[in-house]
C-alpha cells in the first residue's frame, strides 16, 4: 500500500501555482556579490567555491556540452592551484563561461527592444 502512494503514476499529479524563480534570481544575485567581493580580495578559491554554487542554480537547464565545458575549467583549476596568475586566469574564464550560461538561460541580464515599448 505504500508503494502505492509513491508511485510513478502522474495522474494525479499536483503542480504548483508558485515556482521558485525568484528565489532562484535572488540567490544567485548574492552569491555573484560573493563572487565579486572574493575575487577583488584575492579570496580565490571562495571565489571558485562562489562559481560552484552558481553553477548549482544554473544546473537544472544545462545540456551535456555545458557541463563538459564547465568540468574542463575544474580541470584546469586544479592543475593551476600552485600557479597564482593560471589559478586566477581559469577561475576567470569560469565565470565568464556562468556568465554567459546565465544569459543565455534567461536568468540574467534582460533587454528591452525599444520597439516593444513602441507598440504599447
Amino acid at each position: 500500500m505504500a508503494d502505492e502512494e509513491y508511485s510513478n503514476d502522474n495522474s494525479d499529479q499536483k503542480i504548483s501555482k508558485f515556482n521558485s524563480t525568484i528565489a532562484i534570481l535572488y540567490r544567485i544575485d548574492n552569491l555573484w556579490k560573493d563572487a565579486h567581493n572574493h575575487a577583488r580580495s584575492g579570496e580565490m578559491m571562495k571565489w571558485n567555491f562562489d562559481l560552484d554554487r552558481v553553477w548549482c542554480e544554473l544546473y537544472d537547464d544545462v545540456d551535456e556540452e555545458q557541463i563538459t565545458k564547465f568540468n574542463s575549467f575544474n580541470d584546469t583549476i586544479k592543475e593551476n592551484l600552485k600557479n597564482g596568475e593560471k589559478l586566477y586566469q581559469a577561475i576567470l574564464s569560469k565565470e565568464l563561461f556562468l556568465r554567459l550560461l546565465q544569459k543565455k538561460q534567461g536568468k540574467g541580464v534582460a533587454y528591452q527592444d525599444s520597439t516593444a515599448e513602441y507598440m504599447d
